[in-house]
This record gives C-alpha cells, structure tokens and sequence, in this order.
C-alpha cells in the first residue's frame, strides 16, 4: 500500500510539472535614454541593471539620444560599475537636442569606463539595426526615455549586409513593442517630445508595433532618491543623485518604463496601472501631443491605478541594488 501511494505521488506531481506555467524567459531589450539632464535616466539604469541582475532582462544594447558629449561616457560608466561593460552604447548622429548635466562629466570623469569619447561610440540607429537583425522575430522590447531622434533614424535605415529589410519593417519582424515615456496624456506639452519635435513626429506615428506611453502625469507623482543615502560613496549613482539634488526626491519619470518593459507587458502589472488603449497618440507638427479616440492604432497608456507611494517603494528598491561583480572604485 506505502508502496502504491508512493507511485501515486509521483504521478501526480509529474502531472502538475506537465501543466505548470512555462518559467518565463528574460526580456530582451534595447535601451535608449536622454542621460545628461533629469537624474531620474540614472535610477532607472540602476533599475535596468538590478531586473537583469535577477535574470529577469537581457539587456541587447543602449543608445544616448542628445548630444551632450559627457552622456554616452557617464552611461558607459554606469554599465562598467554594473558589471557590464559589454553593452554597446551607440549615440545619435546629426542634429540633436543638448543640454548641461550636473552630474554626466563627473560620472565619466570619477569612475571608470570603457568608451574613450562620445565620437568613438557607432550610430545609435545603426546600432540598433545591427542587434535586431541578430534576434528572433518579434522578440525585443525597445524603451525610450528621452527623446526620439534615433527611432525615426531607425525607421528610415537602408537595406544593409545585416539585413535585407529597411528599418521599417525590420522593427515590424523584430519589436515586440516599444515602451516609450513620453507625453502628457490625454493632452499637452512633455519634454521628451517637444524638445525634438522631428524625431518625435519622424518615429511615433509611423512605428509600425504596439506603443505604449507612461506620460509625464505618471511619474510626476512617484518620488525616488532620498533613500539612496545608504548606498556606499563608490555608487555611481548615489553620486549622481548628490549632484543633482543633493540627495533629495525627484520625480520617477524614466524608471516607469524600465519597471513596464520587463514586468508589465504580460500583465505583470497589471494592479500598478490600467491602460486606455482605444484611440492612438496624435501629434501637432510642434510634438504637442492629444489622445484621440479615431482611429484605433496599438497604442496604449498608463493610467493612475495603485498608490504611487507603494509605486515609488518599490522603484527604490531596484534602484538601491549594488552589482554581484563590479570594479569597484572610490571617486578621486
């Protein structure tokens, strides 16, 4: 009898095994930030690293979408501390929009990195074509959170040795979606839009696979930063936030999009924000942006759902984890 209830046991945790949920496999991403004026692109580089960290992201590439020359080195110096300094960091070519960082040339400058200058790094778009062309259909999720220049880029690269698709439709076989933070939703004037209108309207209404937006009246009210005092002084991005502000809250902006693009596209999150998805993003030529309910694109956008305050925790978390293996180093 001890011997049949043996069996039984284990044909019925074989059955369970059979039918258990497919352990989910990580995310495969792309990256593209505005890092040289807001901090909150630093947390969420942190953020980006701690979810990888854990297993649950790959992180494919990352690309710098101003033309401050100190934020392609300071990124470059956040994946070194991370532990990754393989990740190709691409920037935008030509035309883009610049602004003074309080803390990119001090990051570049105080630890170390592998990217000599913001010239020796490749062409964003070209970058991100040459790792799309590499990965299985439909399996990259692409996030900005900056501005847009090296999007429209993308949509309009050429046929090449990497792929005979143009980028149009090589984002059509190869992104899954794209989360992009951006807009005031349902109606206004967002940074990440208007200060390059022309990559905002060369890449948003022409994106050929689900967008979907977490506007600036999202982060506006998740605060984050404070807590990073317990990181030790050799954090990059404990100095980051010491720079900017003194170590004090900021908006979550950017961080929102990371913590959706790994976790929420499957539902994950599905008590942290609803989304309205009938309707699409439309933009006036200036980038100013209005939800209009026609015509239906796949286009979607948060909408407040849990306490921002158990939001911001949780963000804070993430952004407080310190890297397994990372050359560390004590600012000069």
């Amino acid at each position: 009898m001890r011997l049949a209830a043996t069996r039984f046991l284990g044909a019925l945790l074989m059955t369970l095994a059979a039918h258990a949920a497919p352990e989910a496999r990580p995310v495969r991403l792309i990256l593209d930030t505005d890092i040289q004026g807001d901090v909150d692109d630093v947390g969420a580089v942190a953020l980006l690293h701690a979810l990888a960290d854990r297993g649950e992201c790959t992180i494919l590439a990352m690309g710098v979408s101003c033309k401050n020359p100190w934020g392609p080195l300071c990124l470059d110096a956040l994946n070194v501390y991370f532990g990754r300094p393989h990740i190709p960091v691409g920037v935008v070519k030509g035309k883009a929009f610049n602004k003074r960082s309080r803390y990119a040339q001090a990051i570049a400058t105080e630890f170390p990195r592998n990217l000599r200058s913001a010239d020796a790094a490749p062409d964003a778009a070209l970058l991100y074509r040459r790792v799309l062309a590499k990965e299985a259909d439909g399996a990259v999720v692409m996030v900005s959170i900056g501005q847009l220049p090296n999007f429209r880029d993308l949509l309009r690269t050429k046929p090449d040795e990497h792929s005979p698709l143009g980028g149009a439709d090589l984002v059509r076989r190869k992104v899954r979606a794209w989360v992009c933070m951006g807009g005031r939703l349902p109606k206004g004037r967002e940074a990440n839009l208007v200060h390059d209108a022309d990559g905002a309207v060369g890449s948003i209404p022409l994106w050929p696979t689900p967008i979907i937006f977490s506007g600036w009246e999202i982060g506006e009210k998740i605060r984050t930063g404070k807590g990073l005092h317990v990181l030790p002084k050799s954090s990059p991005v404990r100095r980051a936030y010491e720079l900017y502000n003194g170590l004090t809250d900021r908006q979550s902006w950017d961080q929102t999009a990371i913590l959706y693009a790994v976790r929420g596209l499957d539902g994950g999150l599905a008590d942290h924000w609803g989304l309205e998805t009938k309707g699409h993003m439309h933009l006036l030529p200036n980038a100013e942006n209005e939800w209009r309910p026609e015509p239906d694109k796949p286009h979607s956008y948060f909408v407040e759902k849990m306490d921002p305050r158990r939001i911001a925790a949780e963000l804070e978390q993430l952004m407080l984890h310190e890297p397994r293996r990372a050359e560390r180093h004590r600012p000069q």
